[in-house]
């Protein structure tokens, strides 16, 4: 199994490809709510069009991702050292966005539900894993366009976004904040 040299960019390596095709209309802050088996991670989230940023603490320190699909790029910005790392973007989202897998083999409507305040669609969808096919469930707020909510019960894993603020947000907020020196992506060891 493959290990990076530094664990603070252990956010992308799950890849957990989450968000629709479609760009999202909506605008929007919140806070994100991440828990896998025992573990639990807090963040805020902020959506403009098809931009996206996820801030979020935890015991490596403070990291911002912002997906930037109108250039191609994924940026991960440490703010305590100053330095973001540049990835291109592909069809796989890092696992701190929810967005609904573009490869799923299965996709279906089963029903709406009102989730975190706001009305959804719930789909199940099934995609490849390393054990056949994995369930995985989604809630898509149909005024904001998006996902708010997904869990996958074989691996105990819920996101959810929520306290979302339907309000204009600034552009600023998803580019590199001035002064920040570009660094390499970290070495990976077998």
């Amino acid at each position: 199994m493959l290990k990076l040299k530094s664990p603070k960019w252990l956010w992308l390596l799950p890849a957990l490809a989450l968000w629709p095709a479609a760009a999202p209309a909506a605008e929007f802050a919140g806070q994100t709510f991440t828990r896998e088996r025992q573990a639990t991670v807090l963040g805020k989230i902020y959506v403009k069009e098809d931009k996206l940023r996820q801030d979020f603490i935890d015991d490596k320190g403070h990291t911002i991702t912002i997906l930037r699909p109108d250039k191609k790029v994924i940026w991960v910005i440490l703010p305590l050292e100053r330095t973001y790392m540049e990835v291109p973007l592909k069809p796989h989202w890092p696992g701190q966005f929810i967005q609904v897998p573009p490869d799923a083999r299965q996709k279906r409507l089963v029903g709406n539900e009102r989730v975190l305040g706001y009305d959804a669609e719930k789909y199940e969808v099934a995609v490849t894993g390393r054990d056949g096919l994995e369930k995985q469930t989604y809630w898509v707020a149909a005024k904001l366009g998006v996902p708010i909510k997904m869990e996958i019960p074989a691996r105990k894993f819920l996101m959810e976004y929520r306290n979302i603020t339907e309000r204009s947000l600034a552009d600023r907020l998803f580019e590199i904040p001035p002064g920040f020196k570009k660094v390499s992506i970290p070495a990976l060891e077998p």
